[in-house]
């Protein structure tokens, strides 16, 4: 399931309006120290979908790099192999098993979606309202809600372990839920620009749709 990244990607690139928590609220202070602070990071990576039924659909294993603005490599290992990469410009998703590579423009990729919270500038929570914050397990949780009404999905909720982002939660509009825990995560680390770019596997089937 290429759709559930695609939304996180777009959510962690997206400052906030209409915010239901004050300036001082820690969990806001925790996503802006995120956003302002975080220039590049690599870590393990679960994801997890959940139906409206409460019953796994998918669960998958990997590891992701990204770098703001725009830039990110997602490499699923399992169950099979998937990779999905942006240079900032262009989105390439990769299937392994059906040997097929679709490459879009970054910004129709992902557009208004969690994904963007991720890699985006700190002007991507223009896009999004505040709702609710909170601590639970040892994590200091925000839970943020799209201001455009057409978005895929219905909120995002983050929980931080400090300085680190260590689950990511997201509501679509199916009923589905998806959950992404992060581990062994480096914060700035040094990434190789070579990481941030696709090589097309010969023999695999192209579809480009990122023309303007």
């Amino acid at each position: 399931m290429i759709r559930p990244i695609l939304l996180l990607c777009s959510a962690l690139a997206c400052g906030v309006g209409n915010a239901a928590t004050g300036v001082g609220d820690a969990g806001l202070q925790r996503l802006h120290d995120f956003l302002t602070g975080v220039t590049t990071l690599r870590a393990d990576f679960r994801q997890r979908v959940v139906d409206s039924r409460q019953q796994i659909v998918e669960d998958s294993a990997g590891r992701v790099l990204m770098r703001r603005p725009g830039q990110f490599r997602w490499d699923y290992q399992q169950p099979y192999a998937r990779v999905i990469v942006a240079d900032g410009n262009k989105l390439w998703l990769y299937e392994a098993d059906l040997e097929q590579v679709i490459i879009r423009q970054l910004e129709a990729g992902i557009g208004d979606t969690p994904a963007a919270l991720l890699t985006g500038r700190q002007d991507v929570l223009e896009r999004f309202t505040i709702s609710k914050s909170w601590q639970a397990d040892g994590l200091q949780w925000v839970a943020l809600a799209p201001k455009a009404v057409d978005a895929d999905f219905s909120a995002v909720r983050l929980g931080f372990d400090g300085p680190k982002l260590v689950n990511l939660e997201l509501d679509d509009r199916l009923g589905q839920r998806t959950q992404l825990e992060f581990s062994r995560m480096e914060i700035n680390p040094r990434l190789d620009e070579a990481s941030f770019r696709f090589d097309i596997p010969p023999g695999a089937d192209v579809i480009d749709d990122s023309a303007p």
